[in-house]
């Protein structure tokens, strides 16, 4: 035989037509997680342009800077709302101004900056997830940015009508204003920044979508291998025949299947309690206990909480791999029939790791949720931020969802489609490409 006749077996072989399809599918999947990055990033840098600002020192000179923000160029426009705080609740200040953050200029302002000092402001901001697009641009340095320019403008046109510059004056306008950063988690807030939050939480937060996305894959890989080749070897139509019931088999399947995910829940768990992932191992012991105030560990309610949507995403994904086993026709096949379930399995994990799907555009953040697998890659973010009713709703549809394709399961099971599946779907490739050649 001809290597190029060879070459070109083995090609057929492998860029087969559920090959090509998956290819195409992910080509249009990677385009879809590109746009929607690309908003994200868009809407990330409109929202930097648009500053809430509580102007509580309310003189001249604050006038002023509040004037140069609204346009620092010619050619650049920013959105500037002052508003007017009613309490020192910020949590409940950001809901009744129903905005993300604000920047208060303190009383005082202008006097520190006559004086000679460096001028404080307090950018306070809500903190909703640990994705990674939520907090590349929390905001504070586009404030303190935007807000250090105007103060530059305003300090050099009024030191400028005193006359010359002091070299104090001179050193005071290259860096006129700090910032003290507030970030309110819940209704619970700290002087902390959002960026150092996310830094601490990092290592769990992208280790853990990982692990779940590695179990489903291994679980699922297991199943289909398990039971294509029990089907394939003739060792399920023995066990069938035996003097056992069908669904004591499934069942049997099913329970050791639950027992292997529960296993599996409970190593990560412990694994990743004792994992050198400290969240709060090199900032600081006050901003440990910041951190603590504001909830954001991994106690054991959160770890039971993941646990148990874990095991659902688990029991689900092992499901489908046993219905999707009973189409196997040979074992390469099997493997060909587990992409679709890595395709809906790696389209949350990489949706979850960049972007806080609760923010997303109705359709899209809808056709997400519908995918089960969504709602255990959102769990740290549902459990730690209170989103409790997101989390409820889906630990309900993973329920049903799993109760359905148990139900199919049983079904395809408890019949002789168990033995009919792959061979029905075999006549029917031969039928088309038998027309095909007519």
């Amino acid at each position: 035989m001809k290597f190029a006749s060879l070459l070109k077996k083995e090609l057929r072989e492998m860029l087969n037509t559920q090959t090509i399809f998956m290819l195409l599918l992910m080509l249009f999947m990677m385009y879809g997680m590109g746009g929607m990055l690309n908003k994200s990033a868009e809407k990330a840098s409109e929202e930097s342009s648009r500053i809430t600002i509580c102007d509580l020192d309310d003189t001249k000179f604050t006038q002023s800077v509040l004037m140069f923000l609204e346009h620092p160029t010619s050619d650049m426009q920013n959105e500037v709302k002052t508003v007017t705080l009613k309490s020192d609740d910020y949590a409940a200040e950001l809901d009744r101004l129903d905005v993300n953050s604000f920047v208060i200029i303190p009383e005082g302002f202008t006097d520190d900056i006559n004086n000679g000092k460096q001028a404080k402001v307090t950018y306070v901001s809500r903190m909703t997830s640990m994705s990674m697009l939520s907090n590349v641009n929390v905001g504070s340095e586009t404030a303190l940015q935007l807000i250090t320019s105007a103060v530059k403008t305003a300090m050099y046109s009024d030191f400028k009508n005193r006359g010359k510059l002091t070299d104090d004056e001179a050193a005071l306008i290259e860096a006129p204003v700090t910032v003290d950063e507030c970030t309110i988690v819940r209704d619970k807030s700290e002087n902390i920044s959002q960026l150092i939050l996310y830094s601490s939480l990092y290592s769990r937060s992208l280790f853990m979508p990982l692990v779940v996305y590695i179990l489903i894959l291994l679980g699922s890989q297991t199943m289909i291998n398990a039971v294509s080749a029990e089907k394939l070897d003739k060792t399920l139509e023995t066990l069938l025949s035996a003097p056992i019931t069908r669904l004591h088999v499934i069942s049997a399947k099913m329970l050791a299947a639950a027992a292997v995910a529960l296993l599996n829940a409970v190593v990560y768990m412990i694994g990743m309690n004792n994992m050198n992932l400290s969240p709060t191992g090199d900032i600081g012991e006050e901003y440990t206990k910041m951190i603590e105030k504001l909830g954001l560990v991994f106690d054991f309610r959160t770890y039971l909480l993941i646990g148990v949507q874990m095991l659902l995403t688990m029991l689900i994904s092992l499901s489908i791999a046993m219905i999707l086993g009973a189409f196997a026709k040979n074992i390469k096949s099997s493997q060909t029939l587990l992409l679709p379930l890595m395709f809906v399995t790696i389209v949350p994990f990489m949706a979850c790791m960049f972007l806080d799907i609760s923010t997303l555009p109705g359709a899209v953040r809808y056709v997400l949720y519908a995918i089960p697998f969504t709602h255990t890659f959102m769990a740290s973010d549902t459990v730690m931020f209170g989103k409790t009713e997101l989390y409820t709703a889906g630990l309900i549809y993973q329920a049903v969802f799993l109760i359905i394709c148990m139900t199919i399961a049983v079904k395809i099971f408890t019949s002789d489609y168990i033995f009919t599946a792959g061979e029905f779907i075999g006549r029917r490739k031969k039928k088309k490409h038998a027309e095909e050649d007519q």
